[in-house]
């Protein structure tokens, strides 16, 4: 299975732990990156290390920027997923999260994990034109390890 995951995502464990909703997606997010060590695959795009370079806490960055070794998938950003996110922008979509989609898409992800409630609200409209899911990390976490358990009972 290939994971993309954005960089709010990655940033999560940084965020107010103290809020319930946060403290899940952080948790979500960590067993997902450990099962991307073992049997799923992160994907990592030029878009992804564009927004973590522009993240000014040093900690924050470099933490979130050790993921990049852990890829076996990076997708560059080129002409033709500029023009795909171009048209996702058409949408209302932010040119970053446009980007991370045609990415997402490119390297034929399985799912595409964003905390951006506003993005999945917008791409819910047009799912039809999109060859990934958007969701968000800890309710597909609970759906994909639920089904899970349920095959080996």
């Amino acid at each position: 299975m290939k994971i993309y995951l954005d960089v709010c995502c990655l940033c999560r464990p940084f965020d107010d732990q103290l809020i319930p909703r946060i403290r899940y997606e952080c948790e979500a997010v960590i067993a997902i990156l450990n099962r991307c060590s073992q049997d799923w695959e992160l994907v990592w795009s030029s878009a992804i290390t564009y927004e973590i370079a522009k993240i000014v806490d040093h900690d924050r960055r470099h933490y979130v920027s050790t993921f990049a070794g852990k890829t076996s998938i990076h997708v560059p950003v080129d002409p033709a997923i500029k023009k795909r996110a171009a048209v996702l922008m058409d949408l209302g979509v932010k040119a970053l999260d446009a980007l991370h989609i045609a990415c997402a898409e490119r390297a034929g992800a399985t799912v595409l994990i964003t905390t951006d409630d506003s993005l999945k609200n917008i791409m819910s409209h047009h799912s039809d034109i999109i060859s990934i899911r958007i969701v968000n990390p800890a309710a597909w976490y609970e759906e994909v390890t639920g089904n899970e358990s349920e095959d080996t009972a």
